[in-house]
């Protein structure tokens, strides 16, 4: 068994040269590397740009006009009212935060409505509080001792 063991140790093993770990490859290592493409590559590239090009321009005039920026965020919802929702952005083929957003902009320009929707919204926050003291509560009596 050590035999082997020495015989697997002491074997050659070939050498291969260090790659280049950077993100940016230098223009030294790109000229080094042997590159094959087929035709069939040059010619699906050479289709794709004649493609791309009058649609990147289309998004380049879109894009030079308004660029959107967006911030990622979570939403809790409760169960049912989320579900509604999704049925209702499947319907119209929009999408959720689309959605808040128009109705956001359509109740800000709409005072009476933005009044009518808070005053539902802070019912809601109180019951919502209402619900998390009860659940902090249980969990306080349960973890020292009192039962629930």
């Amino acid at each position: 068994m050590n035999d082997a063991l020495e015989r697997l140790k002491k074997r050659s093993r070939p050498t291969v040269p260090s790659r280049d770990a950077s993100l940016t490859p230098s223009p030294q290592a790109s000229e080094s590397l042997d590159i094959s493409i087929s035709r069939n590559q040059d010619i699906q590239n050479s289709v794709f740009q004649d493609i791309a090009e009058p649609q990147s321009q289309e998004f380049g005039a879109l894009d030079s006009q308004q660029s959107l920026k967006t911030k990622q965020t979570t939403l809790r919802l409760e169960q049912g009212v989320s579900e509604r929702l999704q049925d209702l952005c499947r319907e119209n083929g929009i999408c959720r935060e689309v959605l808040l957003e128009a109705m956001f902009e359509y109740s800000e320009a709409n005072s009476d409505i933005l009044q009518q929707i808070l005053a539902e919204a802070k019912s809601k926050n109180e019951r919502r509080q209402q619900i998390a003291n009860l659940k902090r509560a249980k969990s306080m009596m349960e973890r020292f001792g009192q039962p629930g």
